[in-house]
């Protein structure tokens, strides 16, 4: 189906459902002015069950000093078709009540908690939510609104501090295990409490905000240009995703459109930063089940390709790639012939790895069957990449939303043939760890597809100056997207004046994925979670924006 169709299609359903809907239309986005509030629960309803819609995020903008209120941004989008829906209405200054929706949509809940952390909107008619992101700041302030300037100095009264409480769990038998937040090895911070008969897991709450950053706050203090750095070490080893997907936002904004070569560079190092990580990842969990030497193994195959990276863009975790309007490093067309034969080679070297690790019975032992997941815990609670694809759910931003270069590629056309075998595939899939250390070697064979699939490079620009004339609209708006190592990854900017940023709001694939773990450990026992935990790869930076 064309844009024009796809649009109509889900148009068409909200027409006949009888809103008082504002109608706007960019490209693939349909953006829905809601002028009665109270029915928005209703229409979420129909969202999800007439129009098979995911909700992505929930954006809160502090819009007093312009309109004197609130906005509140319900992002929607289609797991089959290239459609985003935005779904906007707003909220009295003088009444800071809106409806939750975590009883249509559960994953609303850590959007709801971090509004209310952030902005002291409070979701009416939810669960009674704990504080989510911050620590040790008083009940009274809200770091995302307007009010509140960067430099404030916060006074710790313990008395007025956001208060946190585990959950416990009682019973015969039963004991707590207190996990972090400072952890033995070389990794950030986060606490697991457990609550365990013998060895059995029979919960988890898990707290995180520790390494928390402000960096959507940040951004409202920052020139456009220098936010790329920012976005870059929102989480590091997601560096060429979090500023492709923040440059692509822009460049909505301005109408840009960047060149082929751009696209092609983007897209390379797109899927070297793909290839690195899952690299490592796979190391990881093997190295968790106490097979150490297909670990180095693998680590050193990661080495190799962060060697590369290093020789192609001067860092080993490509920072410094994209810029606004195209990219800042460039890849001479021979050396294209150099990366090709390389990683023909390391291929070579992981094939023979992946046959010694699948041969082994006491490695496939510990990874089938552990960390289960389910598949419709899984749609309820949005997840995307990996750990919605151990059971069947494609959420791959590159196929249904396709961007930059991946839009020529034509990812999405595939056979009848190939279509019936990839819904035979994904039926196998059984949301344990083997499934998604599996995809893992699938998305790795995928994305050395895709670098071979770009023979040559386009002789065109690297990119697309924006003069310092340049005036953006104020209070215009764009949504970007990229698929990191991790998932669908979104970043939402609205201008300010004068070229200033108004609101960054950033939707990383760890920040949607974390609830899982406190389910997938559920009868496990507690040597198994380090391999769980690794096997979905989540981010805590990530996640702590």
């Amino acid at each position: 189906m064309s844009d024009k169709e796809i649009m109509e299609k889900y148009y068409l359903k909200l027409k006949n459902f009888d809103f008082n809907l504002k109608k706007i239309v960019r490209k693939n986005e349909l953006h829905l002015v809601l002028d009665n509030p109270i029915r928005l629960i209703e229409l979420v309803r129909f969202l999800k069950n007439e129009c098979d819609l995911r909700l992505l995020t929930i954006i809160c903008c502090d819009e007093k000093k312009i309109k004197q209120r609130f906005t509140l941004r319900y992002l929607f989008g289609s797991d089959v078709d290239d459609f985003f829906l935005f779904v906007i209405f707003f909220i009295d200054e003088n009444h800071l009540i809106f409806p939750s929706i975590y009883h249509i949509f559960p994953s609303a809940v850590t959007y709801e908690r971090e509004i209310k952390d952030m902005f002291g909107l409070i979701a009416h008619d939810g669960p009674i939510y704990k504080p989510l992101v911050l620590h040790d700041f008083p009940n009274n302030v809200f770091p995302l609104r307007k009010d509140f300037e960067l430099n404030t100095k916060i006074e710790s009264n313990l008395k007025q501090l956001k208060q946190y409480e585990f959950t416990p769990v009682t019973g015969e038998g039963v004991c707590e295990i207190p996990v972090g937040p400072i952890h033995a090895g070389i990794i950030e911070p986060g606490h697991f409490r457990f609550s365990v008969i013998g060895e059995k897991i029979i919960n988890l709450e898990s707290r995180l905000g520790y390494t928390h950053k402000g960096i959507e706050k940040l951004a409202e203090n920052m020139p456009i240009n220098d936010i790329v750095f920012l976005a870059e070490r929102i989480s590091g080893d997601e560096s060429v995703a979090n500023s492709l997907a923040f440059c692509q936002a822009i460049e909505k904004i301005a109408g840009l459109k960047i060149s082929k070569r751009a696209e092609q560079i983007r897209l390379l190092f797109s899927e070297m930063e793909r290839i690195y990580n899952h690299f490592g990842t796979l190391a990881g969990i093997i190295n968790d089940v106490g097979f150490s030497y297909g670990a180095s193994r693998l680590n050193i195959l990661k080495e190799y390709v962060m060697q590369l990276n290093e020789k192609l863009s001067g860092s080993r975790i490509l920072f410094g790639i994209n810029q606004i309007g195209g990219v800042k490093t460039n890849i001479p067309s021979e050396m294209l012939i150099n990366i090709h034969s390389i990683l023909e080679n390391l291929f070579l070297k992981f094939e023979e790895v992946l046959d010694l690790l699948i041969s082994n019975s006491s490695v496939i032992d510990r990874l089938r069957d552990t960390g289960v997941v389910e598949k419709q815990m899984v749609r309820e609670l949005g997840l995307v990449g990996i750990t919605s694809k151990c059971v069947g759910i494609e959420t791959d931003v590159r196929q249904i939303h396709p961007y930059g270069y991946y839009e020529s590629l034509k990812l999405k056309q595939k056979t009848p043939r190939e279509i019936m075998e990839h819904r035979i595939e994904l039926q196998k899939r059984r949301g344990d760890v083997l499934s998604r250390f599996m995809i893992r070697v699938e998305e790795l064979r995928h994305s050395k597809n895709i670098i071979d699939a770009i023979t040559t490079l386009q002789d065109d620009d690297l990119s697309i100056s924006i003069s310092d004339e340049h005036e953006f609209t104020p209070y215009s708006s764009g949504l970007g997207y990229a698929e990191s190592h991790r998932g669908e990854t979104l970043h939402w900017i609205m201008i300010g004046e004068h070229n200033s940023i108004f609101r960054y709001k950033i939707r990383t694939a760890s920040f949607a994925n974390w609830p899982i773990i406190e389910h997938a450990v559920l009868d496990n026992i507690v040597a198994d979670f380090p391999v769980i935990n690794k096997s979905f790869d989540f981010s805590y930076s990530g996640n702590d924006l």
